[in-house]
């Protein structure tokens, strides 16, 4: 059924997994994203913990944090600390790591180790903990994804040089960020102003006014490759994938699925779905037929998502520039 449908998220950059705060694979850019795609772009826009571990990085599987300390320099200095925030230690080798990794300045290195210490002191201070069975339940959902079981993921993990146990370590950081930001904005957005709804409402009708049906090609197939072949080359008859003509009625579908056919626009592609049973799927939108006004109270958690989205990088960087400003920075040395 179309309503038990998810969708895939594209693949980590060298790697046939996906990552927990990797964007949406192809099709149109959804216009009303929900909060947690939100957050996930935040994420995407400020520092991420260091990436999963991959085939070609040497760094030995079970490296931690301590080993930093002790990293031997060219320079003869061993463990070099040079910066400190609120007593939190950053190296020479900490941010020489930044720099190669992400093909950055000396200067976005610093301020992007100095950001994530912050942040780890703040997901400290709100007690923020991500529980072991919220981890699984991530990684299953990622697997999925990836059209995998559990085993299946964490064979492709190894394969690929990843530590599993470092993965583990790494989700947890990114799922602990990610609350993090969902509990600063919600905190410091007003989406409650009745008025300021109602504005934005009465001044963006067009957004409130949708299709009743849709007219889609369903394009059916084992595998997420196949069926990118065949969404690329639409015309041609590709083996493994099936065709199938559909109308569908939109109100009958939950609605974050009907809100991705929304958002798509004619003559062009859904996002690939996993559609369980060991199936993938992408309707092709032909035409949107009828139109329909979604009432102000309908509407109104779309409406509070667009605030936020509107608000949520001014609302971050305040947040974080407040907490710098605060925060006890000693630069020992550069």
């Amino acid at each position: 059924m179309v309503v038990a449908l998810v969708c895939v998220g594209a693949q980590a950059a060298g790697s046939k997994v996906e990552s927990v705060s990797g964007e949406q694979g192809s099709g149109s850019k959804n216009s009303s994203k929900n909060l947690d795609e939100q957050i996930r772009q935040s994420i995407s826009q400020t520092p991420k913990p260091p990436k999963e571990l991959s085939s070609k990085e040497k760094t030995p599987p079970n490296k931690s944090q301590a080993d930093d300390f002790v990293e031997d320099r060219k320079d003869g200095i061993v463990g070099g600390i040079a910066i400190t925030v609120n007593n939190a230690p950053i190296t020479l080798y900490q941010i020489e790591r930044e720099e190669k990794e992400h093909h950055i300045s000396r200067q976005q290195a610093i301020n992007a180790l100095i950001l994530q210490r912050i942040q780890a002191q703040e997901i400290k201070r709100l007690k923020i903990d991500i529980e072991d069975d919220k981890i699984d339940a991530e990684i299953e959902n990622i697997a999925k994804h990836n059209g995998m079981n559990v085993n299946d993921f964490m064979r492709t993990l190894v394969s690929e040089g990843i530590n599993p146990v470092t993965y583990k370590e790494q989700l947890k950081k990114q799922l602990e960020t990610r609350e993090l930001l969902r509990n600063i904005l919600l905190f410091n957005v007003n989406t409650r102003n009745e008025t300021k709804m109602r504005e934005y409402y009465n001044a963006h009708k067009s957004e409130f006014s949708v299709p009743s049906e849709i007219v889609t090609v369903r394009y059916t197939a084992k595998d997420t490759q196949t069926l990118t072949k065949a969404l690329e080359n639409k015309d041609l008859a590709i083996e493994g994938v099936s065709k199938v003509e559909e109308k569908i009625n939109v109100k009958t579908l939950n609605p974050q699925i009907a809100q991705m056919f929304l958002s798509t626009k004619e003559h062009t592609f859904t996002p690939i779905l996993n559609a369980g049973g060991g199936n993938f799927v992408s309707f092709y939108i032909k035409e949107k037929l009828g139109k329909e006004e979604v009432s102000f109270n309908q509407a109104r958690n779309f409406i509070a998502n667009k605030l936020i989205e509107e608000q949520q990088d001014k609302i971050l960087a305040e947040y974080y520039e407040k907490l710098r400003v605060k925060a006890k920075i000693r630069y020992l040395r550069q």
